[in-house]
């Protein structure tokens, strides 16, 4: 028989027969099984069982719950009748059946580590102890939250704890100094309460001669009990604190006393607020996304009052995870999601994602590859539509977390423009999921064009956003504040002094105080309220210099170069950058967390206690002094991530820049601008290459400039074209460039990228010639190069070129050519250089040819060929391409309903996946729908504007064709003017950029208008006659069909009656397929009706008098 495994520690997971079942995929389900494996020692009743699941059902609903769910159990997993059995009574789990159990492995490995002990066989008990540990993946079934489960779930902690501490002391017993450390931080992380975890991991830092270990370990117990309990370390951690603070070489620096600053005051206020919070968690909590702003100036509290609500949901038993802009340039794209993502609390739930999506976040979480190193490595990013994918892996991600879940980003406004547009996107993504997000941004920086207006507005469409306008403190809670932080109370005079120096602003009733008890000797406790209060300035800067004037010159060095890094920052980086005085780096920086200058902050890192502060400290620094300091800074990044760079290349590449040093700081602005577009934020890619650009222009002129300009440019042009359009300026500016620096300092591969890039633009704005003089100089370029033609892709635009010039035979050629040439080598090559996947659109493309030839189904095929490649290559940017160019073949099909749906979902594809040419084609296919169904002034006025905007992107190819549509529903409207002005703007633009492929249709337009306006019927049949003959010398069956058809059903004919409709006679005759379209269905009708020539009477009757 199969043996079943199941894993309850961590998360939930079921194998049989070596199979993952995947079908039980319910919390409920989960469960229910976990309790039968749990109590398989007996049958359990369907009585009991039903009140334990169901506790507020009627009994009667309770059985009836359990028997679904009982047959449920049996659909999802058919094999669970070997393990599990039942009677009307009872459900008991077999005894026979062959099961293994984490659980059952776990308890196993600690009793036979316990029988190791009693032989006093330490290596043994630790095998078995780490083989405890290793299946030990977490808590009991987590995301269970009935009652039964929660002794059990408590006492399997508490054996880990036990276990934990039992390795701790093994591994310090044989001096494995290393292992023990890491013992004792997941003890901590465990039971974060546990002080005597503290004082024995500063210890073993301390055995390590790691004293800055140690204080981290030590303010990391402050901030915790503070925020966990409200109180102090006990005697015995302070007692080990001033042990550690008097070793040998901690006293070279003369420590004096000062106040403690360490435990913040409590949350003064804020209850209006906080009701509104609550109130907001509890709705996202009974399921559906939820978005809370909190608004304000600096210094009002918005930090502090987000901060200790994450306190509290997590004592509701929520999970939460934090995380924070920074103002200083050089952060990575996505930073914040990334912060999230690392979080214990969302970390720890990585394992469970499945491999797909865990594969993407990789992007952002390059340790992934270290834990899990049979992951796949993500592809490289040949396309922007591939970014769906990973904004959807880094849901996954997030969502995979306990919920609910409440994650807050502070500082919003200096987030970039890729982590506000995934908070949107995951806002969307799960609409039941029992989530919170929370921001906190300043009022006074936050302009109109500020990105975080345009997420707001975006979220309103779909949900509630609460947004809490934090107000400065009254008189009274400013007392309160202030009794708190001086530990007395305060006389009416006093706190009206206090009050109306700071203006009720939390932050600078702190501060303030914070510089009056430095400066009062002694206790400030004994100090009477208010003395010696020093008057707020009109500038905040004055006050917070005073803080720092106070520190000692060692620490006041430690908080410069501390401001110059411009974010958190580790012990290692100051060291680094700073002394190799390690001892006295340990004294400094314990006064600035004393006086509350800096925070502990997370693992092995600290931050500014406001950014306030840290503005202040930079401002007061030389400008020679903060050169000399970014230039330590970004050597120390260098030296300290030397196996991962791409990590912290942003930060480089600014403080080289802001240390006046371009040369170095070029390749590192260069690198991050690889690994923004690696994470699809072209945007900041955009931004980092052209400050790189810019730094240009310091270096001396050589080729060795040349070649970093080259580089930059070709860089630079395809991410323009995909953020602002095929045809935009940027685009066009940067190729020129680069092909003028090509000829002197390019190679082979940059050179053809170059002319590939000016190939592709110059198609968009129908500047045909061109395309061709192009196409020359790539032949001779590889024949002189490499000897050889160019690759049969290299056609791609001159065949598209040739289809517009109204040479369709010749096009239809060449892209079967290049079709049939597939080369997954160069097209992967052209994937990855251009963007787009050249087979797709070759048979795209070519179904335009094949209509306008006759050939309508075989158009049709083509067109849902190209779809099916890109779909089966996971390619949406090229999805959202090929959809543009199926919904365009439908239109010239006049399959009116398949053309709407497939526009419709061009477009949406296209505003999904950001392409934004594409986008604008799009939505005049969709503006022509509508207006064709309902040819109203508004809907045609949409219409011509969306056509207007086509225009305004640079982009001309295809605009006689779209003008066309416009004078399409101008007829239906009987609006002759307005369609006859459509269709000579449409021949001008056909005489401007030779693209004859629509005149045939434009003059057989051109006809109706005139009839409609009243014209002579030689006016009318001229122009028909005109459209039959382009068609007639292009080729355009499809095209010629029209136009004679036209002249039959409005009785139109040279010479003799009968000559128009012999002609529509020959031209059904030769089509051999699409006979379900509409044009040849009208024909075949008309052809089949007796004496089917139009007449004048006909004539006279459609035309106004």
């Amino acid at each position: 028989m199969p043996t079943m495994h199941i894993s309850l520690l961590g998360d939930f997971r079921l194998v049989y027969d070596d199979v993952q079942v995947t079908r039980l995929n319910t919390p409920r389900l989960q469960a229910f099984l976990a309790y039968l494996v749990l109590h398989r020692e007996g049958p359990q009743s369907r009585h009991h069982l039903a009140f334990l699941f169901w506790p507020d059902a009627t009994e009667a609903q309770a059985r009836t719950n359990l028997r679904q769910l009982l047959y449920q159990l049996r659909r999802f997993f058919p094999a669970v009748a070997q393990f599990i059995d039942a009677d009307a009574s009872m459900v008991w789990w077999k005894e026979e059946a062959a099961m293994k159990l984490d659980v059952v492995d776990f308890e196993a490995a600690l009793h036979r580590a316990d029988a190791a002990t009693r032989e006093q066989d330490d290596r043994l008990a630790q095998t078995n102890l780490a083989q405890a540990d290793a299946l030990y993946r977490g808590d009991l079934l987590p995301h269970c939250y009935d009652e039964w489960i929660t002794l059990e779930r408590e006492r399997l902690r508490q054996r880990h704890r036990q276990m934990l501490d039992r390795l701790l002391h093994l591994y310090e017993t044989r001096g494995d100094l290393t292992l023990a450390i890491q013992y004792a931080q997941r003890f901590l992380q465990a039971d974060p309460l546990a002080e005597e975890a503290y004082r024995h991991l500063m210890r073993l830092f301390a055995r390590k001669n790691d004293r800055a270990s140690a204080l981290r370990i030590y303010h990391s117990c402050v901030a915790t009990l503070q925020r966990e309990l409200g109180v102090e370390p006990d005697p015995a951690t302070r007692e080990a604190y001033e042990q550690l603070m008097n070793l040998d070489g901690a006293t070279r620096h003369t420590r004096t006393h000062h106040p403690t600053f360490a435990t913040p005051p409590a949350l003064i206020g804020r209850q209006r607020e906080w009701e509104q919070l609550q109130a907001t968690w509890q709705r996202a909590s009974a399921g559906g996304p939820r978005f809370v702003l909190i608004t304000g100036e600096a210094g009002i509290g918005k930090s502090r009052l987000a901060e200790d609500f994450l306190l509290w949901v997590s004592q509701q038993g929520g999970t939460t995870a934090k995380t924070r802009s920074y103002a200083a340039e050089g952060q990575l794209s996505l930073a914040p999601v990334t912060e999230w993502l690392r979080s214990e609390a969302v970390r720890s739930h990585l394992g469970q994602l499945e491999t797909v999506w865990l594969t993407e976040v990789a992007r952002i979480l390059p340790e992934l590859f270290t834990v899990r190193p049979d992951l796949p490595h993500y592809e490289p990013v040949t396309e922007s539509g591939q970014r769906q994918r990973f904004f959807e892996a880094m849901a996954h991600a997030l969502l995979n977390a306990p919920q609910p879940l409440a994650v807050f980003i502070d500082d919003l406004q200096w987030c970039d423009q890729e982590t506000l547009e995934w908070v949107h996107f995951l806002l969307r993504f799960a609409p039941k999921a029992r989530l919170l997000v929370m921001g906190s941004a300043r009022t006074e920086e936050l302009p109109r064009e500020h990105p975080l207006h345009a997420l707001l507005q975006h979220i309103r469409v779909t949900m509630d956003v609460t947004q809490l306008a934090l107000q400065p403190m009254d008189a009274a809670e400013t007392a309160q504040l202030a009794a708190q932080v001086t530990n007395h109370a305060w006389d009416v005079a006093d706190v009206m002094h206090l009050y109306l120096e700071t203006q009720g602003y939390p932050l600078f009733v702190v501060e303030t105080l914070r510089v009056q008890m430095e400066q009062t000797p002694g206790n400030a406790a004994d100090a009477p309220a208010g003395a010696m209060l020093p008057p707020l300035p009109p500038r905040v800067h004055a006050i917070l210099l005073g803080r720092l004037l106070h520190l000692s010159p060692p620490s006041r060095a430690l908080v410069d170069l501390a401001a110059v890094i411009g974010r958190a920052f580790t012990f290692d980086l100051l060291l680094a950058a700073g002394t190799n005085d390690a001892d006295g780096a340990v004294n400094e920086l314990d006064e600035l967390w004393q006086k509350r200058i800096v925070r502990e902050l997370g693992v092995n890192s600290y931050d500014f206690t406001h950014d306030k502060l840290r503005e202040v400290a930079y401002t007061e620094i030389s400008v020679p002094h903060r050169r000399m300091l970014h230039r330590r800074i970004a050597q120390a990044l260098e030296t300290l991530n030397a196996d991962d760079l791409d990590v912290v290349s942003g930060q480089i590449a600014s403080h080289y820049d802001r240390a006046g040093l371009p040369e170095q700081a070029l390749p590192f602005y260069h690198r991050a601008a690889e690994v923004a577009q690696c994470m699809y934020a072209n945007e900041d890619a955009i931004s980092l290459l052209s400050r790189g650009l810019a730094l240009l222009h310091q270096l001396p002129a050589g080729s060795k400039r040349d070649a970093q300009e080259l580089s930059l440019h070709l860089a630079l042009a395809p991410l323009y074209r995909v953020t602002k359009g095929w045809a935009a300026a940027e685009v066009e500016q940067n190729l020129d460039r680069a092909l003028a620096l090509c000829d002197t300092i390019g190679d082979d591969a940059q050179m053809a990228q170059a002319l590939y890039g000016l190939q592709s633009l110059y198609v968009v704005q129908a500047r045909l010639e061109k395309v061709q003089l192009i196409s020359d100089e790539l032949q001779t370029f590889y024949q002189r190069a490499q000897g050889t033609a160019p690759p049969p892709f290299a056609g791609m635009m001159l065949a598209g070129a040739h289809l517009h010039l109204g040479r369709i035979v010749e096009a239809n050629a060449q892209f079967t050519r290049i079709i049939a040439a597939h080369d997954p080598t160069q097209l992967q090559s052209l994937q990855e250089s251009q963007g787009v996947n050249y087979a797709a659109l070759a048979l795209a493309w070519q179904s335009q040819a094949l209509w306008c030839l006759g050939y309508p189904q075989r158009a049709l095929r083509c067109a849902l060929d190209a779809v099916q490649m890109v779909q089966d290559r996971a390619q949406p940017f090229n999805q959202a391409l090929v959809s543009t160019y199926l919904a365009t073949l439908q239109q010239l099909r006049a399959t009116d309903t398949a053309a709407r749906t497939y526009a419709e979902e061009a477009l949406a594809l296209t505003g999904m996946y950001q392409a934004p040419y594409y986008r604008v084609w799009s939505a005049i296919l969709v503006s022509y729908a509508l207006a064709h169904e309902q040819p109203k002034a508004e809907r045609i006025a949409n219409l011509r504007e969306a056509i207007t905007t086509y225009k305004a992107e640079g982009a001309r190819l295809r605009l006689p064709y779209f003008l066309s549509l416009l004078a399409q529903v101008c007829l239906q409207a009987g609006r002759a003017e307005d369609g006859l002005a459509a269709i000579d703007e449409a021949l001008t633009e056909s005489r401007s950029h030779n693209e004859h492929v629509w005149d045939a249709e434009l003059h057989r337009l051109r006809g109706d208008l005139l009839r409609i306006r009243g014209a002579t019927a030689e006016d009318v049949l001229a122009a028909l006659l005109r459209a039959r003959t382009i068609a007639q010398t292009q080729q355009a069956k499809s095209l010629e069909l029209r136009a004679t058809l036209r002249l039959v059903q409005l009785g139109l004919s040279p010479n003799h009656p009968d000559t128009a409709k012999q002609w529509l006679t020959d031209i059904y005759a030769w089509f051999t397929e699409g006979f379900d379209t509409p044009d040849l269905q009208a024909a075949q009708r008309l052809l089949s009706q007796p004496g089917s020539s139009g007449s004048r009477h006909e004539w006279e009757e459609i035309t106004p008098s």
